[in-house]
């Protein structure tokens, strides 16, 4: 317990820290006064900052200690380059996935990378984020200052010197620097510690594979319509308003979810600035507290290997990527739900008080993030696992007054408040409506078959979907056994729910299906694990599942090129062909691993990255350009409208529309036509439609087309800034 709450000290002082550094980066970022004389001296400590000269007096110090045959001061130079190496190996992967631009090149930067989409920034004017000099100056302050601990003030001082030298010279933002900081000392740590060697680095590693797949150039791109631009406008408009009670979109109240996203998502708005780094920011945080609290809580039941592939396989597939990179619920119900069934599992293993409380807070946050389905989840899936493992009885520990009573103290009032501000309105809209005719009835048109879900799987938890069959089961067979932990059990159960749960649903939509990821995760992982680790247990089922399906899908890539198709987003031959090669070689190993299945499995797990990697660069940009581009652009234009000008839009929904304009926008259906005429009157007044409907709004005297595309068409009348096209 005294750990924990050293641990829990440590990361709430690290919260603050960068909490006052983001603001320090408004009050900083390129309003620092310039000096020639401390110019030089910034100029200097940059120096002293930099990769080679480090190593270079590293060497120094292994010559010396080499000269005098001193172990001691030959350690500390062969580990002090090694501190630089290790740090800036690390610091080189942060810089790509998070692709920060620098202070002075900030303005616009998305389309840069939109049009010229590279893993990682050659020009330096994109890499911001963490500084690499202060990360190498730490690390190598750490090491020195451990083996020479009488220099100790002398080190960390210069390592200061050099971070306040990046921010002075407008290089860095202050949250580079402490970030570098953190990462530095971090490396120095690894480098330097002597107990539990393999898995500190284990850890670490897994640490940064994690945050930089969460957070992979997640601000390189435009908001998508319809439901991430809802959720940013949405968010937007609270930190305008200052009304932490209802969210309201296009300043009218919207009731689709509760309001934990919305706090999250405009607490984001507020430290970061409305951007779409930020808009994601929430998705990104919780998608990486989910894998590494997978992971512990995989290694605390299993062990570090488990756990291990069990993390690669719940972070290395398309769903998860998409949806930490989507400003959508989501993840954040994904991570609680998680973390209320993993609490009810430990609290039957372990019986503690904590468990039963993490149970019902995790729950109550849920359905402050989602509703019913929050509480709903958990507690059938607890029941399922209870009936059939035997264990009924125990049901009654979780059900204690004061357990039942910190569940309502988190999630009802905040539905107490929107009650008593909106009455049966919000309770008609959130209850009625997104829930029960959600479930019951179609809506927006979002329908699909009884084995829809299984497409969604095949497609968005590739490579891992192949283990599944023998994951669930290794359930069944775990509901007789007597000595089995029970997490096969626990985890099929879970799987299988959720999935018959929103196959029955009539709307669909592959997002509602993500809660099961842990758990086919999990059962994937650990069906890996006994291979890899050639348990008796182990069946290679889904080997074969994989190699044939990853064939499968290679040939039916390569065939694309040659079919004529009309296409809306034409890509490169070649494309194609890059992509199916990598399922031919995820195929490949597949058929390796039969034999070599550890080395096997990890290749696969790297494949499964590039794949990710590989359609964020090369497909999704085409795909943003072609949907959003011109919305983008028309909404920034709106800008120019002032307090007094409107914005409309004809017979289309785009929410983007209302987030990039940072503006009311007016909706009007062909039935509303003439209401046009009125707006087109005033001063200055723009409306966005799609071509097809120009010939209904033609007529409108004062209206003139300021620019058209293929897809969308924009008018306005005179007197409005000359409009340019990007």
């Amino acid at each position: 317990m005294i750990r924990f709450q050293k641990a829990f000290a440590v990361l709430i002082s690290i919260a603050v820290l960068i909490i006052f550094s983001i603001q320090l980066d408004y009050l900083f970022a390129g309003r620092i006064p310039q000096s020639e004389s401390l110019v030089a001296v910034a100029r200097f400590f940059s120096l002293v900052g930099n990769g080679l000269f480090l190593i270079s007096v590293c060497a120094i110090i292994f010559g010396i200690g080499y000269r005098r045959r001193n172990m001691e001061i030959k350690e500390a130079g062969i580990r002090g380059i090694l501190s630089v190496i290790v740090g800036g190996v690390a610091v080189h992967i942060l810089k790509a996935a998070f692709e920060r631009p620098r202070i002075e090149h900030g303005s616009d930067a998305i389309f840069h990378f939109l049009q010229n989409p590279s893993f990682f920034d050659l020009t330096g004017k994109y890499n911001s984020f963490p500084s690499g000099h202060t990360t190498v100056t730490f690390a190598v302050a750490y090491v020195l200052s451990k083996k020479f601990p009488r220099l100790m003030p002398l080190f960390y001082l210069i390592a200061l010197l050099v971070a306040a030298s990046r921010v002075y010279l407008g290089s860095h933002y202050p949250t580079d620097t402490l970030i570098g900081a953190f990462l530095g000392i971090s490396v120095g740590y690894l480098l330097m510690t002597r107990e539990r060697i393999a898995e500190k680095w284990l850890i670490a590693g897994l640490a940064v594979l994690i945050i930089s797949v969460s957070f992979f150039k997640t601000g390189g791109f435009l908001l998508f319509d319809v439901d991430e631009a809802v959720f940013s406008e949405a968010s937007r408009e609270m930190v305008e308003t200052g009304d932490l009670i209802t969210p309201t979109y296009n300043y009218e109240p919207r009731y689709d979810k509760p309001i934990l996203i919305y706090w999250f998502m405009s607490a984001a708005f507020t430290f970061f600035g409305i951007t779409e780094f930020a808009a994601r920011f929430t998705s990104g945080l919780f998608g990486t507290l989910l894998v590494l609290m997978t992971f512990f809580f995989i290694r605390r039941n299993k062990g570090n290997g488990a756990a291990l592939f069990v993390s690669l396989a719940l972070l290395l597939n398309l769903e998860y990527f998409v949806y930490t990179h989507s400003a959508v619920t989501d993840m954040t119900l994904a991570f609680f739900i998680t973390a209320s069934v993993y609490s009810f599992y430990l609290a039957i293993r372990e019986n503690k008080r904590l468990w039963y409380m993490s149970f019902w807070a995790a729950s109550a946050l849920a359905v402050l993030t989602k509703g019913v389905i929050g509480i709903l989840f958990p507690v059938v899936i607890g029941f399922l696992f209870l009936f059939l493992s035997k264990k009924l009885s125990r049901a009654k520990d979780f059900l204690k007054p004061s357990y039942i009573a910190q569940f309502l103290l988190i999630s009802v009032p905040w539905f107490a408040a929107e009650f008593y501000v909106n009455g049966w309105e919000f309770f008609n809209a959130f209850i009625i409506k997104h829930h029960f005719q959600r479930y019951s009835e179609v809506i927006s048109s979002h329908s699909g078959p009884f084995y829809y879900y299984i497409i969604v799987l095949l497609i968005g938890f590739f490579p891992w979907v192949s283990m599944l069959p023998t994951g669930i089961y290794k359930g069944y067979k775990e509901k007789s056994s007597k000595d089995s932990d029970g997490l096969y059990l626990l985890t099929s159960i879970w799987f299988v729910f959720v999935l018959i749960f929103f196959s029955i649903a009539k709307t669909k939509l592959p997002n509602y299906i993500f809660p099961l990821y842990p758990p086919a995760a999990i059962m994937a992982g650990l069906v890996i694990a006994e291979i890899a680790g050639k348990s008796p247990e182990r069946k290679k089922n889904g080997i074969y599942i994989m190699m044939i399906l990853a064939g499968i899908i290679a040939n039916a890539i390569f065939v694309l090129p040659f079919i004529e198709m009309k296409a809306q987003i034409p890509f490169n031959p070649i494309f194609f062909f890059e992509l199916g090669l990598i399922f031919f070689i995820i195929a490949v190993l597949a058929l390796v691993a039969i034999f070599r299945p550890m080395p096997a499995m990890l290749g696969i797990a790297g494949m499964s990255a590039v794949l990710i990697i590989f359609l964020r660069l090369y497909a999704l940009p085409p795909v943003n350009i072609f949907f959003q581009k011109t919305l983008y652009t028309y909404s920034t234009y709106a800008r120019n409208l002032g307090k007094d000008g409107v914005l409309a839009t004809y017979e289309i929904n785009k929410p983007s529309i209302a987030f990039y304009s940072q503006r009311k926008v007016i909706k009007i259906e062909q039935r509303d036509a003439c209401n046009i005429k009125e707006f087109a009157k005033k001063q200055k007044f723009l409306l966005i439609t799609s071509p097809s409907r120009y010939n209904e709004v033609k007529d409108y005297e004062g209206l003139k087309v300021i620019d058209s595309t293929k897809e969308y068409m924009l008018l306005g009348t005179e007197g409005l800034p000359p409009f340019q096209a990007r």
